[in-house]
This record gives structure tokens, sequence and C-alpha cells, in this order.
């Protein structure tokens, strides 16, 4: 009885400790500025319950989200220091916060508030014509 108390308590102090070194990995975006740039002219590549999710935004606010057959246009803003909402028909508004990773320049994490949503994404620069 007492090996297997030692294992479980192993088992929750790694867990425990290895939050912390995890998130040091991630870096807050909290520049209105570094938002934009993140937005303007990107693509965000994903997936999303196994389903390839491809995002295109412009400078100009609008953008396009790509999920199997299906095309969703939405527009996109900062809010604030540290947020950046999209908008679309089928959702609304979503507003999250990001983070870009110490080790890959290309990846982001991002947090958003409807939907509790949290995920990785790398980013490319360009869009296609839409």
């Amino acid at each position: 009885m007492k090996l297997k108390n030692i294992a479980l308590m192993t088992c929750i102090l790694f867990f425990m400790l290895s939050g912390p070194v995890a998130s040091q990995n991630w870096v807050d975006i909290k520049d209105p500025k570094d938002l934009r740039a993140l937005f303007s002219n990107k693509t965000f590549r994903s997936t999303v319950g196994g389903v390839p999710v491809v995002e295109h935004y412009r400078a100009d606010g609008k953008g396009i989200l790509v999920s199997g057959e299906m095309r969703t246009p939405c527009t996109w803003k900062v809010k604030g220091k540290d947020q950046v909402c999209i908008s679309d028909e089928k959702i609304g508004t979503n507003c999250c916060r990001f983070q870009r990773s110490k080790k890959n320049r290309d990846e982001y994490v991002r947090r958003c508030q409807y939907d509790s949503y949290m995920g990785t994404f790398i980013v490319e620069d360009g869009v296609p014509d839409f």
C-alpha cells in the first residue's frame, strides 16, 4: 500500500511542477501593434477534432475561415491591449488572447472566451484573394 501511495504522490508532484515549466515555453502577446501584425495578411493553420482548419486574415480586418468544404467570412479587430475579437454570422464574436512559442517563431497558442477554446496553430505570411 505504501508503494502505491509513493507512486501516486510522485505523479502528482510531477504534474504540479511540469505546469510552470511548460508555460515558460510561451510568451504572452500584450501589445496591440504585435496583435495587428499577427493578423495582417496572415494564414493560420491548425487541426480541430482531426479536421484541418485554415484561416486567412487581411490587414483591412476581413478574413475567411475554411474547414472542410465550409467557408465562413469573418472580421477581426484588436480589443484593448491583449485581445483580438473575431466575428462571423454563425458564432457571433469570440475574443481571444495569444501567446507565441519561444522555440518556434511560427507557432502560437490562443485562448478564447466564447467557447473556452484553447489551441495551437502555425502562422504563415500571405493570404489568397477572397
